[in-house]
């Protein structure tokens, strides 16, 4: 019973002075219906206004405000984020997503929005790449976060030995780790690479592309396996 007095004493202290030092191992505490963060010296480094604290990471912490919103903060509870999304990701790869009306897009390290939230699937950064998709369309958004290929693609599936599958109008084709065109959607069905070489369907008959897009052994099969 003395701990907790002592430790109540301690926490009503800290709410009253506040906390000017860093602190690096800290846990979420509620008080009157409020989240928090508690430093192991007992001093309260965020104080408790939050309706939740949702995420503690390393040096950050997701916060939610009381209309339901997220946002980030420092450990010391300055704001980084506003708590203005409808949800906010894990970083993974130097990315994290936010989501705003049911439209995501991203923020860097750096807490900086880099892709405003306009596309409707989550977005992630995988082999140098960002698949976005928009009106029901797909793009490619690349490492240097350029819209290399505006959403106009019925489907981008994602990538095997450096290229990714492309669908336009029932026709298939490639894109590169880059979002290039390695073959426009033209054939009529396409594999992944395997081996070095892509089985592609022309007027119900089978070849190789290689990895440059050139036929390796043009479509004169009835069927084949991949290499």
């Amino acid at each position: 019973m003395k701990k907790i007095k002592y430790f109540i004493g301690l926490l009503s202290i800290a709410l009253l002075s506040g906390c000017s030092t860093k602190i690096d191992n800290s846990t979420v505490v509620s008080l009157n219906g409020k989240d928090g963060l508690l430093g192991y010296d007992a001093k309260m480094s965020v104080k408790p206004i939050y309706k939740s604290i949702n995420r503690v990471e390393s040096n950050f912490i997701v916060v939610e405000n009381d209309e339901g919103k997220f946002g980030i903060a420092d450990k010391l509870g300055n704001l980084k984020v506003k708590p203005i999304y409808d949800s906010i990701g894990r970083f993974h790869n130097g990315f994290a997503n936010i989501e705003l009306n049911k439209k995501f897009g991203l923020i860097n390290k750096d807490f900086e929005v880099v892709i405003k939230p306009i596309y409707e699937e989550s977005l992630e950064l995988i082999y140098n790449t960002i698949i976005v998709k928009k009106n029901g369309l797909y793009g490619c958004i690349n490492s240097d976060l350029e819209l290399k290929i505006s959403p106009s693609l019925d489907m981008i599936l994602n990538q095997q030995e450096g290229f990714k599958r492309v669908e336009l109008n029932d026709k298939w084709g490639f894109i590169d780790n880059n979002c290039n065109f390695l073959v426009k959607p033209t054939y009529d069905y396409v594999y992944d690479f395997s081996n070095g070489f892509a089985k592609v369907k022309k007027n119900t008959l089978w070849g190789f592309l290689n990895a440059q897009g050139e036929f390796s052994i043009k479509p004169i099969f009835e069927n084949s396996d991949q290499f």
